[in-house]
């Protein structure tokens, strides 16, 4: 097992951060995992622990720095689904390019507005044969959202109007960073349920109890619309919140996400 980092060009002529956790083991099967709104593509170490226990079993994996997050240099104005997409589309034929992949055996990991990304994408990627939405941003819509992250969506809709982007303070990391209109309409347009719901393949729905910025409910939805799923499974982290431990010291949360993650994906991918 060894841990590649790299940059590789995006179709935007910028550049995607990326880190391959190679598998022991070729060919192999892909998993690709996508990180949150204006996180860092490793989620704080959360996918690597996952990426390395796999290495063991058959499983390569790559992990990328979406649009103005991460060690990325792209502008965040950038960062839209439509935009993540072609980023994950991008490190998945690099992949296919310098590994020995198997084609039809793929998996997907999504944390928060990742698992809105793995949503969107299985609905035209039946290739990927299991996936795992952390604490999932998967639903439809956006203007029944009072709010998105505790902006009001009339002052955001109103100022993207006007300006093509809206001046959004990120209180995740205490920055102010600008929303464009792209992501805004991304989120209005875009249907993640229907992905959920031809969804063929294993799925692992996992959530925090405690999580109000994607409530659970969203977890309980999410697991109903997977209707066609061959297996699924809902785990539920009593006491986490929306970071799994990561924001209160709880590392005993972290470690039940990523361990119910690695059995399911050994069960049913590797």
């Amino acid at each position: 097992m060894k841990i590649i980092e790299t940059l590789i060009p995006s179709r935007r002529d910028t550049m995607i951060p990326l880190t391959v956790v190679e598998a022991d083991s070729y060919p192999a099967r892909l998993l690709i995992c996508a990180h949150g709104f204006k996180a860092n593509r490793k989620e704080d170490g959360r996918f690597v622990t996952v990426a390395k226990a796999l290495a063991a079993n058959g499983i390569t994996s790559v992990m990328m720095g979406f649009p103005g997050c991460d060690e990325s240099k792209d502008d965040f104005i950038n960062y839209t689904l439509k935009n993540c997409l072609d980023d994950i589309g991008t490190a998945r034929a690099y992949m296919e390019s310098n590994y020995e992949i198997i084609p039809d055996e793929m998996g997907m990991i999504g944390y928060s507005m990742g698992g809105r990304l793995t949503a969107l994408y299985i609905a035209e990627h039946p290739e990927i044969k299991c996936i795992g939405l952390w604490a999932a941003a998967s639903y439809d819509g956006f203007d029944s959202e009072e709010d998105f992250l505790g902006v009001s969506l009339k002052h955001i809709y109103m100022e993207t109007e006007e300006k093509g982007y809206c001046d959004f303070h990120n209180e995740f990391d205490d920055t102010w960073i600008k929303l464009s209109k792209g992501l805004i309409d991304d989120m209005a347009q875009l249907k993640p349920e229907d992905g959920l719901k031809g969804y063929e393949g294993c799925a692992l729905v996992v959530h925090g109890d405690e999580d109000i910025t994607v409530p659970y409910a969203v977890a309980e939805n999410t697991y109903a619309k997977l209707e066609k799923a061959k297996d699924k499974k809902l785990l539920t982290v009593h006491g986490a919140d929306h970071g799994f431990g990561a924001w209160n010291d709880r590392p005993d949360l972290s470690a039940q996400l990523t361990d119910g993650t690695i059995e399911y994906f050994r069960k049913h991918l590797a």
